[in-house]
């Protein structure tokens, strides 16, 4: 399995990620930054966390994904 610095990295990746969209679609909206940034950042790092907990459970299992199986077979 990999190291807990790849896990670390993606999560950040992921939240940093979804925070710059769901900041866009705030400000798009007519939000102010200042007034949507905390709420953005904890749907933003939630929303991360289940993503790689997800990742991280089937990697522990041994499980690949449904891409990584195609790609196997060809």
């Amino acid at each position: 399995m990999r190291p807990a610095t790849y896990w670390i990295g993606q999560y950040l990746l992921a939240t940093a990620t979804m925070f710059l969209l769901l900041a866009a679609v705030d400000l798009m909206r007519g939000d102010s930054l200042a007034a949507s940034w905390p709420g953005t950042l904890g749907w933003s790092a939630a929303a991360a966390a289940i993503f790689v907990a997800s990742r991280w459970r089937q990697a522990s299992r041994g499980l690949d994904c449904a891409v990584c199986k195609d790609e196997q077979v060809r």
